[in-house]
């Protein structure tokens, strides 16, 4: 597994060896996940907010799967929500 160095402060670093019970590096892990999976959740979120401002007009070359799809999600009040998998799948991930 590739590895990384990180740079703390010594208070910080004096703490976190005063908690011996902790796998810092799990930690470390894990935030660095949380972080990633934020950033991609914004990244959908900004091409769902560009895909959701098209009008059922526009005339430019958009896939017509997402044109569709798009506008019924944003104009039905009772559509349900797209799960995960199946935003993955409107998106082309």
């Amino acid at each position: 597994m590739p590895a990384i160095t990180l740079s703390i402060p010594p208070e910080l670093k004096k703490i976190m060896d005063s908690s011996k019970m902790i796998n810092w590096s799990e930690v470390a892990r894990r935030a660095f996940i949380e972080q990633l999976k934020d950033i991609i959740e914004l990244e959908r979120m900004k091409k769902i907010r560009e895909l959701s401002e098209i009008d059922i007009d526009d005339n430019r070359d958009f896939n017509s799967k997402y044109k569709k799809e798009l506008m019924k999600i944003t104009k039905s009040p009772h559509t349900k929500s797209l799960t995960l998998n199946e935003l993955n799948t409107l998106l082309g991930l």
